[in-house]
């Protein structure tokens, strides 16, 4: 615990016009960053880079257009606004901080480049308002929930490489990964952790279940049914266990080991964790500091805890929250010298683009010799040598989408081959026990026979 130099972010909704940040461990209040207002869901933060928020254009209210507003992590005290044109919820940052992305109230959804800030992709993601939005561990996927309770996985390869999504009556959306995730009610969180030997999405809706899922097979491993909604959700930085908010105003916390072996769905009730008491009303928001030693909560009656993740009591409240706390965040504590230094390299701050730009790429042609140029005739054209030796090299180094594409391919296959070779041997291990156990009995027969006569 004295390790930790970290400050919680507190971000309320719109009413609020700046969000207070305090010291973990004394509770103390550092500071505000203004124009730091947002929906659930929507703020987000790239390690030691960028702080980013979505939220409505105060500037144009009567249009009911969106901003997103970016500071840098040395100079919080300053924010810059892109505008989009339409209402936008939740965001995320790719782990690697290169992309960053925001859906829309109106099912729409966008991918940036943080770098240039240039508008990637936007598309038709769903027919209702998205509420939820992540991306994989590994940035290859985007894994978007909605307000109507479906949850739809996006390969970023077949983003890019696709045209404008085009909407059909039969399959309603494309390129989708895959459909393998329903709930009832709106999905208030998608989680994504490493897992072993498949990567797994955790998603959390209103219906009162949080379902984890192998993210490429589709298995469901478990489900966590509960009487009340489930409002947000959240993993300590271990991946050990799963922590959930409710309606209800509890917190439950109900552990993941063991869960990533199970051959068949393993169905949680309230009778299987532990809960925690406090709020008054639904807890909206949960946060881990960077080493797991305290767990945040905020919740709709204006309250922020924190609790001992060793004893799971309540050490600290944090007061002057004006409003109904939508998001919070955990992040590096800010010193007064790097908030006021000037010279301080600072991260370029992004102005998002609204439109995609189409790629330019001018092909080198060779034409044959003596060969009419007539604008009437039929012109072939043969690829040059060196642009050709350039594209097979791309290949054997894999730069190419479909050379990554071929690669994401074999990695899944092996990750296939592995979880059933896993199975395999699951099966294999408890024939031979029950073999054993056999044996076992047959033995403790026989001396009972024995001592009898």
């Amino acid at each position: 615990m004295e390790g930790e130099k970290e400050a919680v972010l507190v971000v309320c909704g719109e009413e609020c016009e700046a969000a207070p940040m305090f010291d973990i461990k004394t509770g103390q209040e550092i500071s505000y960053v203004h124009d730091c207002f947002a929906p659930p869901s929507g703020l987000a933060y790239v390690a030691g880079r960028l702080l980013a928020s979505s939220g409505s254009d105060k500037d144009q209210p009567i249009f009911g257009g969106g901003a997103i507003y970016f500071w840098a992590s040395n100079k919080l005290e300053e924010s810059n606004k892109s505008y989009i044109g339409e209402a936008i919820g939740p965001i995320a940052f790719s782990k690697d901080g290169i992309y960053f992305s925001a859906g829309a109230h109106s099912g729409n959804a966008y991918i940036w480049e943080v770098a240039s800030g240039a508008l990637l992709k936007s598309w038709r993601a769903h027919t209702n308002a998205i509420s939820s939005l992540s991306f994989s561990q590994d940035s290859s996927l985007v894994i978007s929930g909605s307000e109507g309770g479906t949850v739809h996985i996006w390969c970023m390869i077949s983003l890019f490489q696709a045209e404008e999504p085009q909407y059909h009556e039969a399959t309603n959306f494309w390129p989708n990964f895959h459909d393998i995730i329903q709930h009832r009610a709106s999905v208030t969180g998608i989680l994504t952790i490493l897992g072993v030997p498949c990567p797994i999405v955790i998603t959390s809706s209103l219906d009162g279940s949080c379902k984890v899922t192998e993210l490429m097979s589709g298995n469901q491993l478990c489900m966590l049914a509960l009487s009340s909604p489930i409002t947000t959700t959240t993993v300590d930085p271990l991946e050990q266990l799963l922590i959930c908010g409710a309606g209800d105003a509890a917190i439950y916390i109900t552990g993941l080991y063991g869960i990533r072996m199970q051959r068949s769905a393993l169905k949680i009730s309230k009778d299987n964790c532990q809960v925690l008491y406090g709020h008054e009303a639904p807890v909206s928001a949960l946060a881990f500091s960077s080493e797991g030693a305290w767990m945040v909560s905020g919740s709709k009656d204006c309250h922020v805890f924190i609790w001992d993740t060793t004893t799971w009591n309540v050490v600290r409240k944090l007061d002057k929250i004006f409003g109904p706390v939508t998001n919070l965040l955990v992040l590096p504590m800010p010193s007064i010298s790097t908030l006021q230094t000037e010279n301080c390299l600072a991260p370029e701050i992004p102005t998002l683009a609204t439109k995609v730009k189409p790629a330019k790429e001018t092909a080198i042609f060779l034409q044959p010799s003596g060969f009419s140029e007539d604008g009437g005739s039929t012109r072939a054209c043969f690829q040059s040598s060196s642009l050709l030796s350039k594209q097979l090299l791309d290949l054997e180094e894999k730069r190419t989408p479909e050379a990554i594409e071929m690669s994401v391919g074999m990695i899944v296959d092996e990750q296939m081959k592995n979880q059933n070779m896993a199975r395999e041997l699951g099966d294999m291990n408890s024939v031979l026990q029950w073999k054993a156990n056999n044996v076992m009995d047959i033995r403790a027969d026989k001396d009972k026979l024995r001592r009898g006569t």
